[in-house]
């Protein structure tokens, strides 16, 4: 594998989140090959004739749970490093996927930075739990016994937008095209393009005008 030509297998079945993270990828790995399944028996079926070089894995699918079912998939592919990704994370589900094997966890709502940087230390075959923001993982400093092994903590904390995430947002309810978002923000519209995706999905909409009003709603942004 080079690290300029990286072959991404995305298992998600949200189109509109799949069709933004394969944008994101894209744009900066413009050489990649990104393929995509909606269900896990697709990423099995194309685990038993390729390998790709990374697997972003949705916690949720249509036919099974992507931690539970994991064990699986790494059978098909044992030397892939694999991402998780999930709308709503906690402290539990990132204990359950360090526990099987899964190379770093990815919330739906993290940045377009955050993204790369978690999947360029994914392929480097490094652990990228850096990126959530939900839980803070520390080592535990208890004496390295057999009656006293370290202990992982999890402290929760509560789910947050940046604040360019919630600049766009305000942009999206004013009913502000991609291009004109992407001049004013000093950002490309595929990086825009992108973060609506995220951001439509974390929220659970259907629309650039439906997620502005979730996040209202919500009480994360002002009217």
């Amino acid at each position: 594998m080079s690290a300029l030509h990286p072959h991404f297998l995305l298992v998600d079945d949200h189109a509109l989140f799949r069709t933004g993270l394969g944008l994101m990828l894209s744009e900066h790995w413009p050489q990649a090959r990104v393929t995509q399944a909606v269900t896990l028996t697709q990423a099995l079926e194309i685990l038993g004739r390729e390998t790709p070089d990374l697997i972003l894995l949705d916690v949720h699918l249509p036919d099974g749970h992507g931690l539970a079912d994991l064990p699986a998939l790494r059978a098909k592919a044992r030397a892939c490093p694999v991402l998780m990704m999930s709308a709503e994370v906690n402290g539990q589900q990132i204990l359950q996927a360090r526990a099987a094997g899964a190379t770093g966890f990815l919330p739906k709502v993290a940045s377009a930075a955050e993204v790369v940087a978690a999947v360029r230390s994914a392929l480097a075959g490094q652990p990228t739990y850096a990126a959530v923001p939900y839980v803070v993982l520390t080592q535990a400093s208890a004496p390295q016994t057999q009656m006293a092994p370290a202990v992982m903590q999890v402290a929760e904390a509560e789910p947050h937008l940046s604040a360019r995430q919630l600049l766009i947002l305000g942009y999206l309810g004013r009913g502000t095209p991609n291009k004109a978002i992407a001049r004013q923000m000093g950002m490309n519209e595929n990086e825009v393009r992108a973060e609506v995706s995220w951001l439509t999905e974390w929220l659970g909409a259907s629309s650039r005008e439906q997620a502005h009003a979730v996040a209202v709603a919500r009480g994360l942004l002002q009217p």
